[in-house]
């Protein structure tokens, strides 16, 4: 009898179901309504899969990003971000999955960098870069994936002063870039590259839909500025030629405005960016399928330095007009998983029933959390501090 009830168990637990391409292995049935998770087993090379899927109609689940640490400078990993998100009591995380592309080493001390947009709890973290590569849910649950881009300025007496970034390394080419308390304790700058701009007055967080005056509290050119907590440092460039900058003088006055666009988009309440889109409306993109046509010989599980064309470990969020799914392929394990091209991976998110997704950051980096437990096989053998994360959260009754 007890033999007879284990086998019943396990049944329960896990369940194969199988498709054209691959098989399904449900995991965790019971974990909530509107959520399925499986982890799938693609047949045309060797690739296991997890995947989450969550109903768009089903009120009590989310879509929530988060920020390793609560800041942008450092790393964390994503069980970690998922166990702090759950200790706020009003949701518990069911599904995690890491997040976008950043620096993860120390580079002069920006480790812990994004690249591309963060919108978190409405908190605009970190601008868009590659526009086309943002997802983002507004207050009202509208899922959004269109070309995003931010309209910034400061005005400054009779002049204004367009700014660039939010949160960004000197290095990665804006002229003009705004620093709040959420980058980390002061700018990681360097003194020979610019100047910095004190700001006072600025009600934070910044919003995507933000307008507020602002007070000049100093001028520095030694870099490395502290961030004041009810404020902003703006660094500028010391190659940069404008007119404005003249302006920027102690105890000045001006308007700190920001909007992003298409204007749903200042309704948004947690975005996230990748790099590269891989679904729009149904078909892959472009750029994939031509570089894939022309490859004269696929083979499977070859790594390339052309990281589009190379097999690796990957992650990836898509959606349709009642789905949500987190997909994590493992890599880089030959007998087990040897991970996907960009392609295959588009080609995977149609098959499974996406028709808009973006691509995450991969590699070592591709973590799949469900309650607490990483259920893939990351390809470092452990799981790796990343940048951010994304989660499906379920409301606490």
């Amino acid at each position: 009898m007890y033999r007879f009830f284990t086998i019943i168990c396990l049944l329960l637990i896990t369940t194969t179901l199988t498709y054209a391409d691959g098989k399904k292995e449900v995991r965790f049935p019971n974990i909530a309504p509107g959520i399925h998770i499986y982890r799938y087993d693609w047949d045309v090379e060797t690739c296991a899969l997890y995947v989450a899927e969550m109903s768009r109609h089903e009120p009590t689940l989310h879509f929530e990003v988060a920020l390793a640490n609560a800041q942008v400078l450092g790393k964390e990993s994503v069980r970690s971000m998922a166990n702090r998100r759950t200790q706020r009591g009003d949701r518990r995380v069911l599904v995690a999955v890491n997040g976008g592309f950043g620096v993860l080493g120390d580079m002069r001390g920006y480790g812990g960098v994004l690249e591309n947009l963060h919108i978190q709890d409405g908190e605009l973290i970190t601008q868009p870069t590659d526009t086309e590569a943002c997802f983002g849910v507004t207050e009202s649950g509208e899922f959004l994936s269109s070309p995003v881009q931010m309209n910034a300025s400061l005005q400054i007496g009779t002049h204004t002063l367009q700014l660039g970034c939010i949160n960004q390394r000197r290095l990665d080419g804006c002229q003009v870039t705004l620093y709040t308390p959420r980058l980390g304790e002061s700018t990681r700058t360097n003194r020979r590259r610019g100047r910095e701009v004190i700001l006072s007055g600025l009600p934070l967080p910044l919003t995507p839909n933000y307008e507020h005056a602002y007070r000049v509290e100093g001028i520095s050119r030694d870099g490395n500025s502290l961030i004041p907590r009810d404020g902003a440092v703006l660094w500028i460039n010391a190659r940069l030629r404008d007119e404005s900058i003249s302006q920027f003088n102690t105890g000045a006055n001006g308007t700190l405005t920001l909007s992003l666009s298409p204007p749903e988009w200042n309704q948004v309440r947690h975005a996230i960016g990748g790099r590269l889109r891989l679904l729009k409306n149904g078909e892959i993109n472009e750029t994939l399928v031509e570089m894939h046509n022309a490859e004269k010989r696929h083979t499977p599980g070859k790594r390339t330095p052309v990281l589009n064309l190379s097999h690796e470990p990957r992650t990836a969020l898509g959606y349709n007009a009642d789905t949500l799914f987190l997909v994590v392929a493992d890599g880089r394990q030959p007998k087990y998983s040897t991970g996907l091209t960009l392609y295959e991976l588009a080609s995977i998110l149609i098959e499974l029933g996406a028709t808009e997704a973006i691509n995450l950051d991969g590699g070592s980096s591709s973590t799949f959390v469900v309650k607490d437990a990483v259920i893939n096989k990351p390809s470092g053998q452990q799981e790796r501090d990343v940048l951010n994360a994304v989660f499906i959260t379920e409301d606490v009754p």
